[in-house]
Parts: structure tokens; C-alpha cells; sequence
């Protein structure tokens, strides 16, 4: 596939978009700045966006291989994806397995306990108002979604966060929860951003803290949770 980058598409907390020759199809461009606490905390490390481009297309083929449909097509250079251009859905699809973030301290619980069950909730995605809690009541009065989106968003992030606890099991690293965004390509929805430790909270299994030595060294995260990721998917 022979692309070339042209315009500016977009402009996020973690990467770029770019349009391409080919109006099917774009390009994620990774930063090398390491997003915290809801991206009120930036540290920056060099290479940082090739690991995170790494470490998505390795959970993007895994989630391909469960048969969850995704935008991604590959790899266009180190730290770029080519993707499918879709119409995205100005919706966060928050899984939650474990108390933290915010929601210990919106709902009195205690941080890193096991939740009895998985939690969804969603977030309308607007910067200027910082990404609110919505319901899905909200999402439809406000014309967000469809209710067979609705549906089916819910159905595929269940579906992914039973492939991502499955697989990272096998390296003694537990999802405590992670985001996921869909987007329209041709009507039908499928996941349209990235998964990795940028949107995603992945604690090791005996410490229940993240990879990054208290949040003091980033880099060691992506570095540890890659090594991970390959060692149980090139068996």
C-alpha cells in the first residue's frame, strides 16, 4: 500500500491524524509525551510513540484474531499506523474491573479493590467541558449515538475486555480498566483508537501498581508491558 501523509486531520492528547492519497485511509502518528491522570500530567521520554505504536498493533492483531473489527491496518513507519478513516463517535467506553482513577472518589470506594463486577461507563468526549460521565439516556437525547450503537459498543468492549484479561493473565498483569473509542466506516462501527498503557491502566499482578516505578519512570512501563505482550503472542 503505497500512502502518503498530507494534511492535518486531527490532534489529540497521544497522537496525530493525517490524511493520506487515498481517502480511505489515514495515519496515527504517536507522541513521544506520556499521558497521566487524564492527560493533566505529561512526561516525556524519546521513543515513547514507537513503543506505544508497537504495543497497539500487537493488541489490535490480538483483537482481529478474536474477531473484533478494528481500524487498523498496519504499520507505516516507527511510530505511525495506518488506519482506517473512520466517522467517530464522540464517545469514551471506559471498562472498569478495579477502583481507580476517578471513581473511587466519585463513588467512595476503595482504590485498587476488585469490582464484583466489570463496569461501563461512558464519557462524551469534549475537551472544553473535560469529558463528562454520561448515561447512555444522555447519548441519545443528545444524538451521540444510535441505541444498535449503544448495544453493540457495549457488547465489543465486554468482548475486549475479555481478550485483554485472558491474554494478559498469562503474564501476571491484570486490567484494572481501559478506554475505547468506535467509530463509522461504511455503517458499521468498529474500534477506531488506540489500546496501550496511554488509555489504559495495566498493574502488575502482585503489586497492583503500574509498571513505572510509582509513576517516576514512564518509559519502563511500555518497555516492560512490550517484553510481555511479545513473549506470550510469538508462542
Amino acid at each position: 500500500m503505497n500512502l502518503q501523509k498530507s494534511n492535518l486531520l486531527s490532534e489529540g492528547k497521544t497522537k496525530r491524524l493525517w490524511a493520506t492519497n487515498d481517502p480511505k485511509f489515514a495515519i496515527a502518528e504517536f507522541y513521544d509525551d506520556a499521558m497521566m491522570y487524564h492527560g493533566k500530567r505529561k512526561l516525556y521520554f524519546e521513543g515513547k510513540g514507537n513503543l506505544t505504536n508497537e504495543i497497539n498493533e500487537i493488541l489490535m492483531r490480538v483483537l482481529e484474531d478474536n474477531n473484533i473489527n478494528t481500524a487498523f491496518v498496519g504499520r507505516y513507519s516507527d511510530n505511525s499506523a495506518i488506519v482506517k478513516l473512520a466517522e467517530m463517535l464522540p464517545i469514551e467506553v471506559v471498562v472498569r474491573n478495579y477502583a481507580a482513577g476517578t471513581m473511587p472518589e466519585r463513588l467512595g470506594l476503595e482504590y485498587h479493590k476488585k469490582l464484583k463486577s466489570s463496569v461501563l461507563e461512558f464519557c462524551y468526549k469534549n475537551d472544553a467541558l473535560g469529558d463528562p460521565v454520561i448515561n447512555e439516556y444522555h447519548a441519545y437525547a443528545m444524538e451521540l449515538c444510535t441505541q444498535e450503537e449503544m448495544s453493540a459498543m457495549c457488547y465489543n468492549a465486554m468482548r475486549i475486555n475479555k481478550v485483554l484479561t485472558d491474554l494478559m493473565k498469562e503474564a501476571d498483569v491484570i486490567v484494572a480498566d481501559f478506554k475505547v473509542e468506535f467509530g463509522r466506516v461504511n455503517g458499521r462501527l468498529l474500534v477506531a483508537d488506540e489500546i496501550s498503557p496511554n488509555v489504559a491502566r495495566f498493574w502488575d499482578k502482585n503489586t497492583l501498581r503500574r509498571m513505572d516505578n510509582d509513576g517516576k519512570n514512564p518509559e519502563q512501563e511500555y518497555q516492560t508491558l512490550l517484553k510481555l505482550l511479545k513473549s506470550i503472542t510469538d508462542k
